[in-house]
């Protein structure tokens, strides 16, 4: 056989194999390396004859396929250190010279182009043009292969449930932004530039390396053999490590962890909780934090006495956040944190049933929901799109774009300079007729009637696909591998019939090509609704009844359900073969939603309870779903007459969105009117009305007395203790004017009261401590006498009737009390109280630290109360943890301290603090920070003092993208709120002294002697003024660094920050954010990185 002839044959072969995988990695397996290497010698001895020249690259063009798979195995099996050219120059025994890569190279992504293969044209490393794209074809050279299981082991340890979409959307942020210190590049570059592709490795990598660490046996179809090989070495010498779990994840696959998903002709942005399944009674409490917000959002049972979990929850999520931290009552050590709006890259994709597709990943090319900041004309498409649908955002998303766009004709697209790619080749599909209407189950899937069916792209149908269905508990219940004509439907084939249950059916092929799914069927379902669509009525919604339907051998409760005009909805449980499903039916009905820039209210099957205070504040929106197209107009009714009429401002998919601004000058002269869908006020969706819902307190034996109070269903007294204010307010109905005081607040103390309606239907969360202004005060005497002895303790020391406890294990309880003493009626005792809670804080700084993040403490409070108590510059050197602190933007300044306790930042902690914090948190401690001089005013500050509408202008723009703390814009806004209250009275002896408290700043930082702090500090000052308000900046930041170097025993700092306490006080109070962020970079500026090797996190 001649050299033409074994190529050929070869050819033929190979190219046969490689038109049926994704990379050519895939095809390693099936070809031994004798063979590869044979017809690359041979291949090799062709191509040296003729080089250099247009003669040896046509060579390589001649036999693309035993090319780009002998090329791929070269990487695959021989890189090693960051080489490879040299190692195929070795083998091809040709001059490893630039001319010999370009043409080797060149020939490489012709030849995949050739073969219809990736060619990863987003790879934007032009110095890797050609060696990187061929590593991403081995699927990552063996060499590195242990990295890449480290980092995957590692990450699972730390995150429970955590998905491989999750751990490739970490992982490729991360990479982008400070990388890993001990991973090779090419797992790297596999991971940031490998879609759909790097997704299926790591979820195929997911099962393997729990199979390796369960003693299974090698699976042939997994993954390539060098993979198996690999996780099991790493497993030989103890590198996989315990998959952490805390219950929110089922094995079949069903999404449990807290999500965000669209809603886009209604509420908008979601953040979608999951069931709790341990929660007592089928209840449970989420602790949810948006930014600075903290809400207590409860979740209700089912039905009273329920053990189902306690279903899921949404929570909108009313303007843009940049992160969300959330835990379960009880639970708030085990936080979940999730990026929002991340500033690097704003654009979230939804896919068509709303839910997100992780940053990172690839879009569908298909039906795309798209949000961003600007407009649709300011997307940047590779290719081209059609826009199908634009939807309205609730009034805190302004300056945002919801769109729906076909990806079809689209290879990217761009938003501020973010690159998403669109999938681009033909995967599997898992279809499904449309889902029962008005039933889901209860922790929230929809129900499907039919079994789905598995659909292998036509141009993939030789190749081998394994498909597999997994039950509830993920334990694969019917498995089949099929190719060319083989049908894999034939699934089912073994299953016992009817279907009842919730499944997972995961079909893999070539890499990057499979598809899985979770969904709950229960065969041969359906229900009809009578009547098909329930409206409002005075008692809620019209009674329905449902009847239900079920496949032979299905057996239900009950096959009629009656819904009175209360019910929302009914739970029936199907059950067969011994597999059961709990569904909540609910017959479709119409709602009413509100959303302002302040506060929102879900969607509720009752008319809502509205302030008319808050309306002319800030107005908002009314959203009405009538569920089909219709005309709605909005009546303004008073004294049974209708006064106004508002016409929807955009109406889609029977969600119609009616502007309430329009409606602020009616108020101001009748405040209170109801908003009803006919000029007769028959149906009515809202009623407006006074705050004030009575006038006058009084307390008789335990019965609170309500003067001239409003008659309303739902009206609601809210208690605040305050003597213990720690505790969540009381609530008791009103009824006749009146409410029953419960057991606990008699003799507690004063106590402030709240009223409102509520809406049995959607409860909404507790007033809290912010909302007390509008509250009244019901004197009495007395402190909470409880269970707990230091509670009683401590609510004796707020009535004046003992000193604190010295021993303190609750210091949520001390930072909430400190907080909010202006608000306890304590008269001459503020001042002592207050010092006497400084004075315990300051002598056990860790625990109080650790406890400040989860108080009631207000997020703009929290640097004035660590100046006033110490805390800033206490000594935490026997505070640090083994874990790092739950970073969220309210608690990031107790956590940027406690994470640096040691003075050293572990890559955990610094992985941490840049979700929060922003990319610049590694360029600080590794003293090269790159918005040093943001934040530092200059001639501009001027222009924008003496202009305050241009200031307003500037500082809505900046502010649209809610960005790191630490980033550019932040440092300038917070320098910018700064400028407008530079006027403020607590700022007047710093402002008139700064001339004389700047020499003394520099003073001291000469004389503590360190570069990067001296750096820091340069870095703020004014370019000409020495004095006045244009130097506070530069003082702010002079006593961070003072502070953090004075917590490290500097005792010139000491001295100095002390004696500034007072001015620092005052201006942490008018400039929260300023000072927030400087003690932050004071931080990270004095402390340092932890030297070596400190995890596979790298």
């Amino acid at each position: 056989m001649t050299e033409d002839e074994f190529l050929d044959s070869c050819e033929r072969q190979w190219r046969a194999r490689a038109e049926l995988v994704s990379l050519a990695a895939e095809t390693l397996d099936e070809i031994p390396t004798e063979k590869r290497e044979e017809a690359l010698a041979v291949l090799g001895k062709k191509f040296g004859r003729l080089w250099p020249g247009l003669a040896a690259e046509r060579v390589l063009w001649r036999w693309p396929a035993i090319h780009v798979l002998t090329t791929a195995g070269v990487a695959a099996d021989h890189y090693s250190k960051g080489t490879f050219w040299p190692k195929l120059a070795r083998v091809l025994d040709v001059r490893n010279s630039p001319q010999f890569q370009t043409a080797w190279g060149d020939a490489f992504l012709r030849n995949l182009e050739k073969l219809n293969l990736p060619t990863f044209e987003r790879d934007g490393d032009a110095g890797a043009r050609y060696v990187g794209r061929i590593l991403l074809h081995s699927g990552m050279p063996t060499y590195c292969l242990a990295d890449f299981f480290r980092i995957i082991s590692w990450k699972r340890s730390q995150v429970p449930g955590l998905t491989p979409a999750d751990f490739v959307a970490w992982a490729t942020n991360k990479i982008e932004g400070s990388g890993f210190a001990n991973v090779d590049m090419p797992v790297q570059r596999f991971i940031r530039y490998g879609d759909e592709f790097a997704l299926d490795v790591a979820d195929r990598s997911f099962e393997l390396l729990d199979a390796v660490a369960a003693g299974a046996s090698e699976d042939d179809g997994l993954l390539p053999r060098r993979f198996w090989a690999a996780a099991q070495e790493l497993h030989n010498k103890r590198g996989i490590e315990r998959v952490a779990d805390d219950g929110s994840h089922h094995a079949g696959g069903t999404v449990v962890r807290p999500r965000l998903v669209i809603d886009p002709f209604g509420q908008g942005l979601l953040l979608r909780l999951p069931p709790v399944g341990d929660a007592p009674d089928g209840k449970a409490v989420w602790v949810v934090t948006l930014d600075e917000d903290v809400q207590r959002v409860a979740t209700d049972s089912l039905w009273p006495g329920s053990t189902e979990p306690a279903p899921q929850t949404d929570i909108a999520i009313g303007r843009p956040v940049r992160a969300a931290s959330i835990a379960l009552a009880g639970r708030e050590h085990l936080q979940f944190p999730m990026m929002v709006i991340d500033d690097q890259d704003p654009l979230l994709a939804f896919g068509e049933d709303g839910e997100l597709i992780a940053p990172g990943l690839p879009m569908p090319a298909a039906k795309t929901w798209l949000l961003f900041p600007g407009e649709p004309e300011k997307l940047e498409v590779t290719g081209s799109l059609e826009i199908v649908a634009e939807s309205p955002l609730p009034p805190g998303w302004t300056g945002f774009c919801l769109i729906q766009a076909d990806l079809s004709n689209a290879t990217a697209v761009t938003v501020r300079g973010a690159c998403r790619s669109v999938r681009k080749f033909e995967s599997a599909r898992i279809e499904t007729e449309a889902s029962v209407p008005g039933v889901r189950t209860a922790s929230g899937l929809p129900v499907f009637a039919k079994i789905p069916r598995v659909v292998v792209p036509a141009t993939m149908e030789n190749a081998t696909w394994d498909v597999t269905l997994h039950d509830s508990e993920g334990i694969v219940i019917s498995r089949r591998r099929t190719s060319g004509s083989e049908d894999p439907n034939t699934l089912w084939d073994n299953i016992s019939r009817p279907l009842v249950g919730t499944y997972s059916i995961k079909v893999r092929g070539p890499w990057g090509r499979g598809a899985t799914r979770s969904l709950a069927i229960v065969e041969g379902l359906s229900v009809s609704f009578t009547p098909n669509w329930r409206r409002f009525i005075p008692g809620g919604l019209q009674p329905c009844q449902a009847k239900v339907r079920v496949a032979v051998g299905v057996d239900i409760a009950r096959s009629q359900v009656d819904f009175g005009e209360r019910d929302r909805e009914h739970t029936l449980r199907a059950t067969a073969h011994s597999r059961s499903c709990s569904l909540a039916v609910s017959p479709p009905h119409m709602t009413v939603a509100y959303q302002s820039n302040d506060s929102s209210i879900s969607p509720s099957v009752r008319p809502l309870a509205l302030s008319c205070e808050d309306i002319i504040e800030s107005a908002g929106e009314l959203i009405l779903d009538v569920g089909a197209a219709a005309e709605p107009v909005l009546h303004v009714i008073s004294r049974e007459r209708s006064v106004q009429t508002i016409a929807p401002r955009l109406g889609r998919a029977g969600v119609y969105r009616f502007d309430l601004a329009q409606l602020v000058d009616t108020l101001r002269e009748q405040p209170q009117v109801a908003l009803a869908l006919s000029n007769e006020g028959e149906l009515v969706i809202a009623t407006i009305r006074p705050r004030s819902l009575f006038k006058g307190i009084t307390l008789d034996g335990d019965a609170l007395h309500f003067g001239d109070c409003v008659e309303a269903e739902g009206l609601t007294a809210y208690l605040f203790a305050l003597r213990a204010p720690w505790r969540a307010p009381a609530s008791v109905p009103i009824v006749a004017g009146k409410a029953q005081l419960p057991d606990w607040l008699m003799d507690a103390g004063p106590i402030r009261v709240i009223a409102r309606i509520e809406d049995p239907w959607i409860p909404l969360p507790p007033p809290d401590w912010s909302d007390v202004v509008r509250s009244t005060v019901l004197e009495n005497d007395g402190w909470i006498i409880g269970s707990d002895d230091e509670e009683s303790a401590v609510s004796m020391f707020l009535a004046g009737h003992r000193t604190i406890p010295a021993e303190v294990k609750n210091f949520a309880r001390l930072w909430t009390a400190r907080a909010l003493l202006q608000l306890l009626c304590l008269g001459s005792r503020i001042e002592p109280a207050a010092k006497a809670i400084d004075e315990i804080i300051y002598s056990r700084p860790a625990a109080a630290l650790s406890a400040l993040a989860n108080s009631e403490v207000p997020v703009d409070l929290i640097p004035t109360l660590m100046v006033r108590s110490g805390l800033a510059w206490a000594n935490l050197a026997d505070a640090h943890a083994n874990t790092a602190p739950p970073w969220t933007v309210r608690g990031a300044l107790p956590a940027a301290l406690l994470s640096a306790a040691d003075s050293l930042w572990s890559n955990e902690e610094i992985e941490a603090a840049e979700v929060i914090c922003g990319d610049s948190v590694s360029g600080i401690l590794d003293g090269r920070d790159p918005c040093a001089s943001s934040g530092c005013l200059d001639e501009s500050a001027d222009l924008l003092d003496s202009n305050p509408a241009l200031r307003e202008q500037w500082v809505r723009t900046a502010g649209l993208i809610p960005q790191g703390i630490l980033s550019a814009d932040s440092r300038v806004l917070a320098a910018m709120a700064f400028v407008e209250k530079r006027r403020h009275p607590r700022l007047e002896w710093l402002v008139k002294h700064a001339r004389s408290v700047l020499k003394e700043s520099e003073r001291l930082m000469r004389m503590i002697g360190d570069r990067a702090t001296q750096d820091a500090f340069t870095a703020r000052l004014h370019r000409t003024r020495t004095g006045d308000w244009h130097v506070v900046p530069a003082l702010s930041m002079a006593f961070a660094l003072a502070a953090r170097h004075a917590s490290r025993g500097n005792a010139d700092a000491l001295r100095w920050v002390i004696r500034e306490q007072r001015p620092w006080e005052d201006l942490a109070q008018v400039a929260p954010e300023l000072v927030t962020i400087d003690l932050i970079i004071a931080e990270l500026t004095v402390g340092r990185r932890v030297e070596g090797k400190t995890g596979a996190q790298g």
